[in-house]
């Protein structure tokens, strides 16, 4: 004890800040250390949670997977070129230059037109194309998000107002028309932008290029969520070309659900046609037999031939076919 004061040594000295006795450049040193310790943390959170986040609505739709931002590079290989090649090459450089006029236009737009067969012609149209596409399913994306939101925020409400049991069916069946015009409006507009995104895959007309599995990759995506959309929208007979189209790209007629939509658009016509009579007896027949035969084609890709299911499916598509030709 030392003039009444405890003995202990104090936790702060004199120095502003610093311990008792640490020099100060030492100290500013360790602050330094434990900045850089604590953004080196920051960064790596941040950064595992990248990775690891996961959609926050499953019903949104299934990204596309990593797609190259070009269809096909536009950089020539040197080394491939042969002697002849380089020749044409500087030929055609050289008249170009000779033939320079700002002011041409063609008459006849046969020539302009090979144009479209080029490799940045094609890279523009897939890149506008894939820029289509992402804004569709964005817009999607961002309508399961708000309706979500919208359904958590209604539950939450205190509704102190009703009283009686009407009031509240009443006010669901407000709120299910407000989120189904949400909905209708979002699928509107992104069938919109798939609709721009075929218009501009369809531009691209070199053979070689639409075999590239970039650009089947992206039609296929395209015609997938143009079709799922155009069905909610009520839109089914628009839908059977495009899913025909579907079908015809490499493994995609393997995939049930492409047929089990495309039975149900057949159906849809055939019943229009029983119904109203919006066609001849033979279209209907024919919209019948293709409605059975997507129909089990899917029961077989979902539940193989040897399944109960399946023999279901045979049962009822007897049983349909067998009225279509009974007088």
């Amino acid at each position: 004890m030392n003039g009444g004061k405890s003995g202990r040594t104090p936790f702060f000295g004199k120095e502003k800040g610093l311990l008792a006795g640490e020099n100060p450049k030492t100290m500013t040193g360790k602050v330094r250390d434990m900045k850089k310790a604590a953004l080196l943390l920051s960064l790596v959170f941040v950064v595992s949670a990248l990775y690891s986040e996961e959609p926050t609505n499953p019903a949104n739709p299934t990204p596309l997977e990593p797609t190259p931002g070009e269809l096909v590079s536009e950089e020539v290989d040197e080394t491939q070129l042969t002697d002849e090649q380089k020749a044409i090459r500087d030929r055609n450089l050289r008249a170009e230059e000779l033939w320079k006029n700002a002011d041409y236009r063609d008459y006849d737009p046969a020539f302009s037109e090979l144009h479209q067969l080029s490799k940045a012609f094609a890279n523009n149209k897939y890149r506008l194309a894939l820029s289509m596409y992402q804004s569709g399913v964005n817009t999607i994306i961002k309508m399961r998000d708000e309706v979500e939101l919208f359904r958590k925020q209604q539950e939450e409400a205190k509704h102190l107002n009703e009283k009686w049991y009407w009031q509240v069916i009443d006010r669901k069946a407000q709120e299910e028309r407000k989120i189904n015009r949400m909905k209708r409006k979002a699928k509107l507009e992104a069938v919109t932008y798939f609709t721009r995104a075929i218009n501009h895959m369809d531009e691209i007309r070199n053979p070689n290029l639409r075999e590239q599995q970039a650009f089947k990759r992206l039609i296929s995506a395209v015609y997938r969520n143009w079709v799922m959309y155009q069905y909610d929208l009520g839109n089914l007979p628009q839908s059977i070309p495009i899913l025909e189209l579907y079908l015809e790209i490499d493994e995609n007629e393997k995939e049930y659900p492409a047929h089990k939509y495309l039975s149900q658009c057949y159906a849809f016509q055939e019943n229009m046609i029983k119904k109203y009579g919006m066609g001849t007896e033979d279209q209907m027949f024919r919209f019948r037999y293709k409605k059975n035969v997507h129909l089990l084609r899917a029961a077989e890709l979902k539940y193989g031939k040897t399944s109960a299911e399946y023999k279901h499916v045979v049962n009822l598509v007897n049983r349909d076919e067998i009225i279509s030709v009974m007088p």
